[in-house]
């Protein structure tokens, strides 16, 4: 009898083994039907031990992803982030097409294991990996997948453009540098054939930037925000319900900022870093508000478009853009609700600098 237990128990695990093969190769050939960009190019040039992984643990890779991810909140619980490591990179491994996993694993390097390091330099190398693993990784697996476009637009807004963490000048001096070679005095792209090469290697692509120049404006690509937008912007591209509102955000909160502080106006060589405003992209900035009010319309939203734009009006004229700021004194008024009463131009430029007047 036990014998024929035995045997029953060998039978039902190998059914469980190739129903989980079939199960793996069946949603292999789904993923490779509606996700081609995947399984081509440099996506196709999978790790042997990812391969190893995948194919030998079929259908109960999701039994043990489970296990790990409740170890990975155990070691988050118990502050433990260098431990955290190799088991969110398991985790990627188990499943390359869970965006879940990769931001999980960015976040640990950028957030959590870089701030427990001393000196500047170290932690520059933890944000490098998080970003890097984002960017080169989670999206070669996964290129159509909104989140971690957005994710990654949000490193560059907050853990580099931000001045949060105290190694923030490090972070952005970094990036000013490797751009640096490929702009323009004013930040600009310089178009030329090494410098696309030079972009190739960092990831971006020298057509997409221009477009995004003549998009909205001239954009200063040693500043981290243009590349907030510049990676927005494409999880835009693929982004369905609730997560394009989700990019649409990701896009304009940099967008918006780098009109007040989008110029890098400070000297690389004497590592003095200051900024000023980029008013060329105040119109732009305005347009792209307004899309995205039309899209999701909402209090919220429209509160958000009017203090843009009573800011955007009031400094503008006092530097002396006063075509501009008429420009977007107009569609100030456009936008407000039919109740509220119509400010003059004089009202909302000798506002205060924290009156965000919602009239």
């Amino acid at each position: 009898m036990k014998r024929s237990q035995t045997i029953l128990w060998v039978a039902t695990l190998a059914g469980l083994v190739l129903a989980g093969a079939w199960q793996s190769r069946r949603l292999a050939r789904y993923r490779r039907d509606h996700l081609p960009e995947a399984f081509t190019g440099a996506a196709s040039e999978v790790p042997p031990a990812l391969t190893f992984v995948m194919a030998g643990l079929g259908g109960f890779r999701g039994v043990v992803a489970e296990v790990l991810w409740f170890r990975a909140h155990r070691l988050q619980e118990a502050g433990r982030y260098l431990e955290l490591v190799q088991l969110a990179d398991w985790l990627t491994m188990l499943d390359p097409h869970a965006s879940e996993a990769w931001v999980y694993n960015a976040w640990n390097l950028a957030y959590n294991v870089s701030v427990m390091m001393a000196r500047p330099e170290d932690r520059l190398r933890w944000v490098q990996n998080g970003i890097a693993l984002l960017r080169d990784e989670g999206l070669r697996f996964n290129p159509r997948e909104a989140r971690l476009y957005r994710e990654l637009a949000w490193f560059y807004q907050n853990k580099v453009g931000d001045a949060l963490d105290t190694a923030h000048l490090a972070y952005k001096f970094h990036l000013a540098g490797q751009l640096a070679p490929c702009v323009n005095a004013d930040g600009t792209l310089r178009d030329t054939p090494e410098s696309r090469t030079r972009l190739a290697g960092l990831r971006l692509d020298a057509d997409r930037m221009a477009a995004l120049e003549r998009r909205f404006g001239p954009l200063d690509w040693r500043l981290a925000h243009s590349h907030a937008i510049y990676w927005a912007i494409q999880g835009l591209e693929h982004a369905t319900g609730h997560e394009r509102l989700m990019c649409r955000r990701a896009v304009y909160q940099p967008l918006l900022l780098s009109v007040f502080t989008g110029r890098f106006s400070g000297d690389l060589a004497a590592q003095s870093w200051q900024t000023a405003p980029n008013p060329a992209l105040a119109l732009p900035a305005a347009d792209f508000l307004a899309e995205t009010y039309r899209e999701f319309p909402s209090a919220n939203m429209r509160t958000v478009a009017l203090r843009f734009l009573t800011r955007a009006t009031r400094e503008l004229h006092r530097a002396g853009h006063t075509a501009t700021a008429r420009q977007l004194f107009e569609r100030l008024l456009a936008l407000l609700p039919a109740a509220a009463r119509p400010p003059s131009f004089e009202d909302v430029i000798k506002g205060s600098e924290n009156d965000h007047a919602p009239f």
